[in-house]
């Protein structure tokens, strides 16, 4: 098995983004791993399906649970070339995934997305289980995907 750097891993999950905005969604995309293994990956369709909840972190983490046959990814790392909505956050606590790594959060793109008043760090401190988190991984290559889309 070869060992992985989070710029691998991360640009698995921009080139779900880039899938995703070639469909007509906003450019985001996750990549689940599971000892070095990428066993979830996806990248948003909410805009396409008009599903609310088709976001590329919860069918990542959906694939994972699925693929593993568990709902508790407690070995996992998920890649999120976006800083995860609340809804999507929740679902990576409930899965006990212990370390996210984020690509930018709304405040890198103001300009597009408005910011939150809540964050993914809110809900890990309320979680009950420890969780990493760590931010700005490939965050040029995940800006340019962003150049030519207008605030929503």
């Amino acid at each position: 098995m070869a060992i992985h750097s989070d710029e691998y891993f991360m640009s698995l999950a921009i080139a779900e983004a880039m899938v995703a905005n070639k469909e007509g969604d906003m450019p985001f995309g996750a990549v689940v791993v599971c000892s070095g293994e990428v066993i979830g990956k996806a990248h948003a369709q909410d805009n396409r399906t008009q599903d609310i909840t088709a976001h590329a972190e919860l069918q990542a983490v959906q694939q994972a649970c699925k693929k593993l046959g568990t709902k508790k990814l407690v070995n996992c790392v998920i890649y999120c070339t976006n800083e995860p909505c609340i809804m999507c956050g929740a679902a990576i606590f409930q899965a006990n995934i212990p370390k996210v790594i984020i690509g930018i959060s709304r405040e890198d793109i103001p300009n597009i997305l408005r910011a939150r008043k809540l964050h993914i760090s809110d809900l890990a401190e309320d979680s009950g289980y420890p969780i990493e988190i760590v931010r700005g991984i490939s965050k040029d290559e995940i800006l340019k995907l962003f150049k030519d889309i207008k605030k929503k």
